[in-house]
């Protein structure tokens, strides 16, 4: 004897047997006697629900859809219906709905609601990419070091040369400048050094800096970082193995940060670009870049053929388990 059914609905799979049973007691396009009474007996349904289907299928020539196909009124009630959810869309600002995340943020609505609705045609996809929001903030837990050292912006304040519409001839503005050797020795000297003895946290004041293989880079040595090795201090540098974006912090997160931000804030002048950099990275969004970059680490072993691993940052954040840091193996360290 077959499990009696639980669900309240029957299934299409069901109704696809009611059917097929049905068509095997049919005479001249006409059911057998008792044909109904035996099939409901069979599939433990009542006769009214067989009848029901047969004469659906009857009337629409054609097998029952998985639908339920109900009229009225029926199913749960929609919370947010298309014109409310029309309505606060439009009213969060244009900087702020470049992606799906963003204007669950900003609206309140779920990612389910919003992907509902795009789905159906309430709200339209413009040209765009979809990035996460970064969030802006630890807000659960303190923290000794929140892997923010610095940014400066390599640009000089020159006056303009010439009068345009938004500001005379003789302001002061910032002006790109190209990065040599002079200028990089510069910035790593008298701005990253000082910010690294004021900010890191170390029990041995050793710290060893990795930059690529730039020409610039260059300029920078063990002999020149022994003149700022004072105070217990010992900063020594590194140059990151050819080949290997992964092992960078840079390009293996900030760049694309600090990119996003060219569809997400309109900026109008090089200032705005440099005040929407320095409001957008939190140390959230640099504690899940190094937290990939230790993974990275442990799974290079002399190569790129690996895929980049994803450790689910966000959720175990919000659920209070992200470690500090990534455990090395023991057979790492032979």
């Amino acid at each position: 004897m077959e499990t009696p059914r639980v669900r309240r609905e029957l299934s299409y799979e069901n109704k696809m047997e009611v059917v097929t049973r049905l068509q095997q007691l049919t005479i001249m396009g006409k059911l057998v006697r008792g044909a109904i009474s035996t099939t409901a007996k069979h599939m433990q349904l009542h006769r009214t629900t067989v009848s029901n289907i047969w004469e659906g299928f009857k009337r629409n020539s054609r097998m029952p859809s998985g639908k339920l196909g109900k009229l009225g009124r029926v199913g749960g009630k929609t919370i947010n219906t298309s014109s409310i959810v029309t309505t606060l869309v439009s009213e969060v600002p244009e900087e702020q709905r470049s992606t799906l995340r963003d204007i669950s943020q900003a609206t309140r609505l779920s990612m389910g609601t919003l992907s509902r609705r795009l789905n159906d045609g309430t709200i339209e996809r413009k040209n765009t990419r979809l990035k996460p929001l970064l969030t802006r903030s630890d807000l659960r837990r303190g923290v000794m070091f929140d892997g923010k050292i610095g940014m400066w912006p390599v640009v000089k304040y020159l006056p303009a040369a010439r009068n345009s519409r938004n500001r005379p001839a003789g302001t002061i503005v910032p002006t790109i400048v190209n990065v040599d050797a002079v200028l990089y020795r510069d910035y790593v000297i008298t701005r990253v050094v000082p910010a690294i003895k004021a900010k890191f946290p170390s029990v041995n004041k050793k710290v060893v800096l990795q930059h690529d293989n730039a020409t610039p880079h260059g300029a920078i040595t063990d002999a020149i970082l022994a003149c700022v090795s004072t105070d217990g201090w010992t900063f020594v540098v590194q140059r990151q193995p050819p080949n290997s974006p992964d092992l960078n912090v840079l390009d293996l997160g900030y760049f694309a940060s600090i990119q996003s931000l060219q569809n997400k804030v309109v900026s109008h002048s090089i200032d705005d670009v440099i005040q929407s950099t320095l409001e957008a990275i939190s140390s959230e969004k640099l504690e899940n870049v190094f937290h990939t970059f230790q993974a990275v680490m442990r799974l290079v072993n002399g190569s790129n053929h690996f895929p980049l691993p994803h450790l689910k940052k966000d959720a175990k954040r919000r659920a209070g388990t992200l470690s500090a840091n990534l455990s090395c193996p023991a057979s790492l360290l032979g």
